[in-house]
């Protein structure tokens, strides 16, 4: 980035922040993919922090739309209405249906572990291998489609439509909220 450029958002963001409100740098990304693991985590701390949070799984796609390739995020739900969202959801995931989203995230970072290695033959473990997953906090979701039925779509948006209109990346542009 310039430094005219980082000057700018430095100024447009300080227009918007009141006095003795610190100033952020957002990190946002926006993207489509399948909606999975929707849980609720209750921790064992005390504290502010200690309230029990909605989490998700979505394997992101990217690539070529007819070889798609997938980027595996774990988030947190912050936001009220994507949380409200994927609460209704979790009932279509846990009756293992296609739930396609289309998605805002914030403060995205790579999350190192290791991991047992199985034989594929035997599935016997034969060592361990250090992997990473995304991490970060799902801020918005714009569409939502269930075994290929359009759900849900925010009024108005059109920043994280999907592109494809095959049944299986689907098509939510003219579509509105359906409540269960």
């Amino acid at each position: 980035m310039s430094n005219r450029s980082s000057q700018a958002v430095r100024h447009n963001s300080a227009q918007s922040t009141k006095p003795g409100e610190s100033e952020y740098f957002d990190l946002h990304t926006r993207g489509c993919g399948y909606l999975s693991r929707v849980r609720w985590v209750n921790t064992t701390s005390r504290g502010r922090k200690s309230d029990p949070f909605l989490c998700c799984a979505i394997n992101a796609l990217h690539g070529e739309v007819d070889d798609p390739s997938y980027s595996y995020f774990d988030l947190r739900v912050t936001a009220t209405d994507a949380q409200q969202i994927v609460a209704s959801l979790e009932q279509y995931v846990v009756q293992n249906k296609k739930v396609f989203v289309a998605f805002g995230v914030g403060d995205i970072y790579a999350h190192p572990y290791e991991r047992n290695v199985k034989d594929p033959k035997t599935g016997n473990i034969t060592g361990k291998e250090w992997t990473a997953l995304i991490k970060g906090r799902l801020l918005q979701v714009t569409h939502v489609k269930v075994d290929g039925v359009t759900t849900y779509s925010a009024a108005g948006n059109t920043d994280a439509e999907p592109e494809n209109d095959s049944d299986d990346h689907g098509d939510a542009r003219d579509a509105e909220y359906i409540p269960e």
